[in-house]
């Protein structure tokens, strides 16, 4: 029995005696981190806000080295794996066809992206160098692959359109050369019968890779409406008829069948239509059949068309 006792008070001792030295080391290392040290580093360069007249091809360093003092905390908290930073290029200077940015430049905008408690103590001092390719503007239009087809009774107003209709294309002269138009994807929309309003991706090629584009994609509408229809029977009038001479035609009167919206239609009259013949153009004065053209129509009307296109005539010497 006292065996056991004497047992249990030395293990209490031991677990005393551990959570002693677990306090004290860390009350050491957290003093320690206190400390002001010296460190080396690498850093990743990102090179940011690249001209837009300007294509980057290759740079003469993708990493720098610095040494940095700050405390241990500090560096703790810092850490330095896969640190990356940001050399801002809307600062490039040039010289002749050289295009670079000196190492005070970078320096100073290194320095800002730091924490105020980190201090760099030296750092590369190589200027950074820059081989850019010119890049060209271009505006091409976009070429639609849309099909509507409209149910029975149902017209289009007009076209559809397409916002915006062209593009501007940025990139090397010898990739936007080779560009005539953008297609949108296809699309097909059966039995219209309502408003179109669509968003089309476009087909951008993927084999132009440093052309940028100013669009990726358009938007389609369209206007679609039930129409009426009605046939106005329209005088025939013939023109250019030589002095002296009289013209009858059979028949006396053309059909022009009419579509749109019933709005239209009911305010329409044969006096808005003119159906001419140019006896003129008759070239062969041996026949008897002029071809008939429509010579005014509303514009408020979607489809006008002349039923018949041709009439015969006889003269008459006055």
């Amino acid at each position: 029995m006292i065996d056991k006792i004497k047992n249990g008070l030395n293990k209490r001792k031991v677990k005393l005696f551990l959570v002693f030295l677990l306090c004290s080391s860390l009350a050491w290392f957290v003093s320690n981190l206190g400390e002001q040290y010296t460190n080396n580093a690498t850093f990743d360069i990102y090179y940011g806000s690249t001209p837009d007249s300007l294509l980057l091809n290759s740079v003469s360093k993708r990493n720098i080295k610095v040494r940095l003092r700050a405390s241990g905390f500090q560096f703790l908290m810092f850490g330095f794996k896969n640190k990356t930073v940001v050399v801002d290029l809307s600062e490039l200077e040039r010289r002749g066809s050289k295009y670079f940015v000196s190492p005070l430049t970078y320096r100073s905008q290194i320095e800002n992206q730091l924490s105020k408690f980190i201090t760099v103590v030296d750092m590369d001092r190589d200027t950074l160098f820059f081989n850019f390719q010119k890049l060209y503007r271009k505006k091409v239009p976009v070429i639609p692959k849309v099909t509507i087809d409209l149910d029975q009774n149902y017209l289009m107003d007009k076209s559809y359109t397409l916002l915006p209709d062209s593009i501007t294309v940025i990139g090397p002269k010898k990739e936007i050369d080779t560009l005539k138009g953008i297609s949108t994807q296809a699309l097909v929309l059966p039995h219209t019968t309502t408003d179109v309003s669509k968003k089309l991706k476009l087909d951008l090629p993927g084999n132009l890779k440093n052309t940028k584009y100013s669009e990726r994609s358009v938007t389609i509408s369209a206007k679609i409406f039930r129409f009426s229809e009605k046939v106005f029977k329209v005088p025939v009038e013939v023109v250019n008829v030589p002095e002296g001479v009289e013209i009858r035609t059979f028949p006396e009167m053309a059909s022009v069948l009419c579509r749109g919206r019933s709005s239209a239609i009911k305010e329409l009259s044969v006096t808005d239509f003119v159906v001419t013949a140019d006896y003129s153009s008759l070239r062969d004065k041996s026949e008897n059949i002029l071809e008939l053209k429509l010579a005014k129509k509303p514009d408020s009307l979607n489809m006008v068309q002349l039923r018949e296109n041709k009439v015969e005539f006889i003269l008459k010497r006055q």
